[in-house]
């Protein structure tokens, strides 16, 4: 009888074991197809939402001194930007709306549960929801919830809740990494999507915070490379989208947001012609060609939506073309009758930007404060001029003309912070961008 329940318990835990494989493992469709028969058509691509249900806190102690070390992020009002957001979607009806990671604030399967029952109502219109996870979303160690003074763990995001959760992607799949929740998609009949996981995250819930850096194992290169190749002889262009990025964006800010393998990944998109590739995570709207000029390949990285301007990009592709166009969010068309009662929503890229600079003055203040002969005013022009200077910066909009930087140049503020190595750095990197144009781009196609 012992035996027989020995092999009973044996049978009951392959089961429970196949189950687990089942959820986590890739599934392939029967058939999948192209995601619109439009040779002419587009897409919608945001990243960085760092959304936190709002279950998940009460406004009180312990959220808002989190809320002090988000860098310049909107935790507030996410879900009517998110519905403003969707707002606009149904209105365009993109082919596809994608995600480029770090969707959730902290990792916790609460506010990927609550984000995707919010982004629903585009699956419903027929706007294919593909989602890629962030270094924030994958078994977090940080997965909190914030009530009064205390800080509470909760449930962290599986990889199988992921797939669950953000099924569109996979459902529409024309094949699926063993090695990690990437996939690629078929838009239409010119043009393949590959969705990569570059995160570094555990095969079981954390309890540290977050890898910052992102590789691809030797594995999911092998998988891009057949990908690529597929694509190539099926006479569509990949496109390639993912967390990290593949070029340094900034001199002085670089470590840990630049793909650690990226020698490895440029060589494969050059000789499979990738004309552009989407990525996230460094929350500045940048984009730019390879600054060693070894790789063809334009890297548009879409800012934060949850950081001022509060931005996303809209693709239009044609078979010889495509291009690209930044938009900012606009509230105002989806607030209550009461929530027009509330300035922030009412004028909400105003209160985006004033929450992003605030955030950049504090930190020239940090270096500012106490330095011997630094005066009152000189401590205030010199915090005003770094925190509009990173709001430039994180918004894209780092292209001063000659004048206007000949202007910032002579300004008191300008020349206190020049007085700090650590701040003169920064200014360096940030004052003027010699790449391209952050808000604009096109790109002619050339089909193999």
């Amino acid at each position: 009888m012992k035996h027989l329940i020995a092999i009973l318990t044996a049978l009951l835990a392959l089961v429970a074991l196949a189950g687990v494989l089942t959820l986590s493992a890739p599934h392939h469709p029967a058939q999948a197809q192209e995601l619109t028969p439009r040779t002419t058509t587009s897409f919608w691509v945001l990243s960085d939402t760092h959304f936190i249900a709002p279950s998940l806190h009460d406004g009180k102690q312990a959220f808002k001194g989190i809320e002090q070390s988000t860098a310049g992020k909107d935790l507030d009002y996410q879900p009517v930007a998110l519905r403003a957001f969707v707002h606009d979607a149904l209105a365009a009806k993109p082919a596809a709306v994608i995600i480029t990671g770090d969707v959730t604030f902290n990792g916790a399967l609460a506010s990927a549960q609550s984000i995707a029952k919010r982004l629903a109502p585009l699956q419903a219109a027929g706007i294919r929801l593909l989602v890629i996870p962030g270094n924030h979303d994958i078994y977090d160690g940080w997965a909190r919830a914030y009530k009064g003074p205390d800080q509470l763990k909760v449930a962290q995001i599986a990889p199988s809740d992921w797939r669950r959760l953000f099924n569109d992607g996979y459902a529409h799949a024309l094949s699926e990494d063993s090695d990690s929740l990437s996939y690629t998609v078929a838009l239409n009949g010119d043009y393949q999507l590959i969705m990569l996981d570059s995160n570094i995250y555990p095969i079981q819930p954390g309890a540290t915070n977050p890898n910052t850096g992102g590789e691809l194992s030797e594995t999911t290169l092998a998988w891009v490379q057949r990908q690529l190749a597929a694509g190539q002889k099926a006479g569509r262009t990949s496109l390639v989208f993912m967390h990290h990025n593949l070029y340094a964006h900034n001199r002085v800010v670089h470590n840990g947001y630049v793909l650690n393998n990226a020698d490895v990944l440029k060589p494969l998109l050059d000789r499979y012609h990738v004309p552009v590739l989407f990525s996230g995570h460094i929350h500045a709207q940048d984009i730019a060609n390879d600054p060693d000029g070894q790789c063809e390949t334009t890297e548009i990285v879409s800012g934060s939506f949850a950081v001022s301007p509060g931005s996303y990009g809209r693709v239009t592709v044609t078979p010889d073309k495509l291009t690209y166009t930044m938009a900012e969010s606009d509230l105002t068309p989806v607030l209550t009758a009461k929530e027009r009662q509330n300035p922030d929503l009412v004028h909400y890229q105003r209160y985006l930007k004033s929450l992003f600079i605030g955030n950049g003055e504090r930190l020239a203040v940090e270096n500012l404060y106490d330095r011997p002969g630094v005066s009152d005013k000189e401590l205030k022009a010199g915090a005003e001029f770094v925190g509009e200077l990173n709001w430039r910066f994180f918004a894209g909009a780092d292209s001063p003309t000659a004048t206007e930087l000949a202007k910032m140049r002579a300004s008191l503020g300008y020349r206190v912070v020049w007085q700090v190595p650590a701040l003169r750095r920064y200014v360096r990197s940030t004052i003027q961008d010699h790449n391209l144009n952050d808000r604009h781009f096109t790109r002619t196609i050339h089909h193999d």
